[in-house]
C-alpha cells in the first residue's frame, strides 16, 4: 500500500530531499555525543524540541533520584532564540518531578554551570546550547555533581532513562507551555538574574578564573592591546570582565555582540575558522592591535589571531594555542616557585599534538596523552586525581582548561592565559610566532593537520559506519608512501589501570613510518557533527628555528 503526502513528490529532487529529512527526523532519539543532545531543531524525535527537552528533564529527574535525597539542578542558557524557552521547559518538567531548580536566567558561559554545579551543591547542571552549530540548531547539555558532563555507566543510565521517557510520552508530567511561550519562569523555580545579581552567579565565577592566572604583573603595564569578539553568543559576559580584572581594556567587535542566535555577521561562529575572524580583523587592523581572541557562542571554546613580526595578522591553530599556553604556564608556575610543577599533572587527547606531552616531560610533569576527544574524557580523569592539580588540559579543537574545579574547557580561562602570554612576549619584545620558533627549536618542528569529511541525513551516518567498518576490516598498509606500522583501535578492550583512558570509543590510530619520518594517522566519526574528522600529525628534528628549514623538513 502506498500512502501519498500532499506536496511530496517522491520522483523530483525537492521531494526525495524532504522525504529524507521526514526519515531522518522519525529515525530515532537524538542521541548524547561528545557534545551533549543536539542538532536541528523541528519535529520527529530525532530533532530538538520541547518533547525532547521533557524527555531528557525526565531521564535526568529518574537518575539523580537514585543518588540524591534531595536532589538539585542548575540550569544555565546561551544566546540563541530559543534558549530561554527550552530552559524554562527543563525547569518546569524537573520541578514537576519534585527536583528543584536553580535557573541563571539571563544567557551565560557552559564553564560558568560546571563551576556553579559544584559551588551550589547540585545534583546535576544543564546547558541550553548547540555552541557553534548553525543558527536552526540548538541541544542540551548534562552535566554530574561534580560538574562534568555524564560518562561510562552514568551516560548509559542517562540514555536509557532518556529512551524510556521518550517511549511513554504519557508518563511524562504536565507543564504549561503557554505560560513558558509567554516567558513565564514556572512556579517553583529559583531565579537568579545574573546582571542584577553578579554576588550569585557571576563574581565567583570570575574571580575563580582569575585565579588561575599565573602572571603576577599587572598586564596594562605590557602595552598589550587586544580585540575580542564573541561571535554573537555569551562570551563577553565573562572574558571582558575577566581581562579588565588583570589591567586589560579589550575593544569588543560591538557588531558580534548576541543577536539572538541568528549569527548574522559570519557564516560558522566557530573560532576554529579563520574565517569567522573577518570582522575582528578589520577592528584590528584600525587599532593597531597586537592579538585578536574570539570565543564560541557558549564560550568554552577560544580562538585566536595575532601580529608577526612584519605586523601582518596571521591565525594560530588549537594544537599551537595549547602549546603557547603550556609553555606559558609552565614558565609561570616554575618562576613563582608553585609546588604545581613537583604534583600536577597535564591532560590531552590522542589527536593533540604530542608537543604538549613533550613540553610537560621536558619539566618532569607527569603528561596524560591518549584520551578520547571530548572534555568529559579529561573531567573523568581528572576525577581519578582529585588530591592533584591540574596544570593544563586541552584538545585540538581549541578546548582548553586550566584548575581542579571546573570540569569543561573553559574559553575565559583560556583568554586569560593567552593574553598574560602574549604579554609577557610583548615586554620581552618578540612575538607569539616567534615564541613558537623557540620551542621548536627546543622539540622540534610540529605539524598536524585536519581534515572533515561530511556525510548528512540517515544514509550519511550509514555511509560513515561503513567508512570505518571497511577502515577495521581491511586496513590499508601504506598511506601518502608511508607503510602503516601499527593500527590501534581504540574500541578494543585496554588495561591502563585508568577507568577513563580504558573507555572504549570509535576511534582508529595508524602509525606510518617511512624514509626515517614518522606520523600519526586517526580517524573518528564526530560526536556532535554528521562527518568523519581525519587528524594528522607529524613532527621533526630538534633544532629547526627558521620556518624555512621547518618547511623543508616537511617536504623531504
Amino acid at each position: 500500500m502506498t500512502t501519498a503526502i500532499e506536496g511530496l513528490d517522491a520522483e523530483s529532487a525537492a521531494g526525495r530531499s524532504a522525504l529524507a529529512e521526514l526519515e531522518d527526523a522519525f529515525s530515532g532519539p537524538v542521541p548524547i555525543g561528545t557534545g551533549g543532545r543536539r542538532g536541528p531543531c523541528g519535529a520527529g524525535p530525532n530533532r530538538v524540541n520541547a518533547a525532547m527537552m521533557r524527555e531528557t528533564a525526565r531521564g535526568l529527574a529518574m537518575a539523580i533520584k537514585q543518588a540524591d535525597d534531595e536532589p538539585k539542578v542548575a540550569i544555565i542558557y546561551d544566546t540563541r532564540a530559543s534558549s530561554r524557552t527550552f530552559a524554562l521547559v527543563v525547569a518546569a518538567a524537573l520541578v514537576a518531578d519534585q527536583i528543584k531548580v536553580t535557573l541563571i536566567d539571563g544567557p551565560r558561559p557552559t564553564p560558568q554551570l560546571s563551576y556553579l554545579a559544584r559551588l551550589l551543591g547540585c545534583g546535576a547542571g544543564v546547558v541550553i546550547s548547540a555552541s557553534h552549530n548553525p543558527p536552526t540548531d540548538n541541544g542540551i547539555k548534562v552535566y554530574g555533581p561534580d560538574g562534568a558532563q555524564v560518562l561510562g555507566d552514568r551516560d548509559k543510565r542517562l540514555m536509557a532513562a532518556i529512551i524510556a521517557a521518550g517511549e511513554s510520552p504519557g508518563s511524562l508530567p504536565e507543564i504549561n507551555l503557554e505560560a513558558i511561550t509567554a516567558g513565564k519562569v514556572p512556579i517553583g523555580v529559583e531565579h537568579i538574574d545574573p546582571d542584577a545579581n553578579p554576588e550569585g552567579a557571576d563574581k565567583p565565577y570570575h574571580d575563580y578564573v582569575l585565579s588561575q592566572g599565573v602572571d603576577a604583573d599587572d598586564l596594562s603595564e605590557s602595552g598589550l592591546k587586544v580585540v575580542y569578539t564573541p561571535l554573537h553568543g555569551v562570551g563577553h559576559t565573562a572574558v571582558v570582565p575577566v581581562l579588565r580584572g588583570r589591567g586589560l581594556e579589550p575593544i569588543i567587535v560591538e557588531a558580534q555582540l548576541p543577536d539572538e542566535g541568528r549569527f548574522a555577521t559570519v557564516a560558522s561562529a566557530n573560532p576554529e575558522s579563520p574565517e569567522a575572524f573577518a570582522m575582528a580583523l578589520e577592528v584590528a587592523r584600525a587599532s593597531g592591535a597586537d592579538l585578536i581572541m574570539a570565543t564560541d557562542p557558549d564560550a568554552d571554546r577560544v580562538g585566536a589571531m595575532a601580529r608577526d613580526a612584519g605586523g601582518e595578522y596571521r591565525f594560530i591553530d588549537g594544537n599551537r594555542l595549547g602549546v603557547l599556553m603550556l609553555d606559558h604556564v609552565l614558565r609561570g608556575l616554575s618562576a613563582l616557585g608553585s609546588e604545581e610543577l613537583r604534583r600536577g599533572r597535564v591532560l590531552t587527547t590522542l589527536v593533540t599534538s604530542p608537543l604538549i606531552a613533550k613540553l610537560a616531560r621536558a619539566q618532569d610533569v607527569e603528561c596524560v596523552d591518549d584520551l578520547l576527544v571530548g572534555f568529559k574524557f579529561h573531567a573523568g580523569a581528572q576525577a581519578e586525581a582529585e588530591d592533584r592539580p591540574m596544570i593544563f588540559a586541552c584538545e585540538e579543537s581549541h578546548g582548553f582548561l586550566r584548575g581542579n574545579q571546573i570540569r569543561d574547557k573553559d574559553g575565559a580561562i583560556a583568554a586569560l592565559l593567552l593574553a598574560e602570554c602574549a604579554a609577557s612576549c610583548k615586554r620581552a619584545g618578540h612575538t607569539l610566532f616567534e615564541r613558537l620558533d623557540e620551542i621548536w627549536g627546543s622539540h622540534g618542528y610540529h605539524r598536524e593537520k585536519t581534515a572533515n569529511l561530511y556525510a548528512e541525513g540517515i544514509a550519511g551516518r550509514r555511509a560513515i559506519a561503513s567508512v570505518m567498518d571497511r577502515l577495521r576490516s581491511d586496513p590499508p598498509e601504506a598511506f601518502a608512501g608511508l607503510r602503516v606500522s601499527a593500527v590501534i583501535d581504540r574500541a578494543k578492550p585496554r588495561d591502563t589501570g585508568s577507568p577513563t583512558r580504558d573507555l572504549p570509543g570509535n576511534v582508529l590510530v595508524y602509525e606510518l613510518e617511512g624514509e626515517g619520518r614518522r606520523c600519526r594517522l586517526v580517524f573518528r566519526p564526530s560526536g556532535t557533527e554528521p562527518k568523519i574528522k581525519v587528524y594528522a600529525l607529524a613532527s621533526g628534528r630538534p633544532g629547526l628555528v627558521d620556518p624555512t628549514q621547518a618547511a623543508a623538513e616537511r617536504e623531504a
